[in-house]
């Protein structure tokens, strides 16, 4: 089973009735809410990692996308998806278990914007890679991609008390309370494509880091037009463009 397969099957077991971000001061929902209902625009979107379908469901009521290819690597059953979004939205809305990350389903040149968040600060730096490879074939020139994932200095920044989730992921957890932040954070980084969590436990985060991520989306043939919009107090949200 290759590292991807891996990372896929931790989220096997995790999540019944469909992942939902929820809303908390700390992550800003709303801000998001707010944004996409003002800057999302075109007639094809892809959302990566719909889980239970909170975000599919809002950009679905937008009534702006012709088409919205909704993916997750759970079932739909799983997700209860069409329960939370009802049977009306397979109007617009196709649901598409993935295996990989090489979405053969969408044309070549199709895609007018993407959205994911809280899925790629689940991936590692090697997954986001060949995900970003996939998508700058299947966008359109012009098209729009809104991604969310990790960074450990921003992380640390809004949530100190949580220190111990930045920990928990990293091979050597020991005496890690007793280092710097900076030496915290520089650890994170360098384990960016660790070993992906055992099926028998939730899915792992993965500390990317906004410098790496960007680097990824630029050897990837995509232009940055903002590092981080700033709208998530906790994780960067990269936008950016093919």
């Amino acid at each position: 089973m290759s590292k991807i397969q891996r990372e896929i099957s931790s989220f096997q077991k995790v999540w019944k009735g469909g992942y939902k971000t929820g809303y908390s001061n700390k992550r800003n929902q709303v801000g998001l809410e707010v944004y996409l209902s003002d800057k999302l625009s075109g007639k094809n979107l892809l959302e990566i990692g719909c889980g239970g379908g909170q975000w599919s469901k809002f950009i679905l009521n937008l009534d702006i996308f012709e088409k919205i290819y909704c993916v997750d690597v759970l079932s739909e059953k799983h997700n209860e998806f069409w329960k939370y979004l009802g049977e009306d939205a397979k109007k617009v809305v196709e649901y598409i278990q993935v295996e990989n990350f090489d979405l053969d389903f969408i044309k070549d040149n199709s895609l007018d914007y993407v959205f994911s968040y809280d899925v790629f600060c689940h991936m590692s730096y090697s997954t986001i890679e060949a995900y970003l490879n996939s998508l700058y074939k299947k966008c359109k020139k012009e098209a729009k991609l809104l991604i969310m994932y990790a960074d450990p200095a921003k992380y640390l920044k809004s949530e100190p008390e949580n220190k111990y989730h930045v920990i928990k992921y990293l091979p050597k957890k020991k005496f890690m309370y007793k280092i710097s932040n900076k030496l915290l954070i520089s650890n994170a980084i360098e384990d960016r494509d660790g070993e992906p969590s055992s099926p028998d436990y939730e899915p792992r985060w993965y500390w990317i880091g906004i410098e790496n991520f960007i680097n990824l989306c630029q050897k990837s043939g995509f232009e940055i037009i903002n590092e981080d919009l700033n709208i998530d107090k906790t994780n960067p949200i990269t936008l950016f463009k093919k």
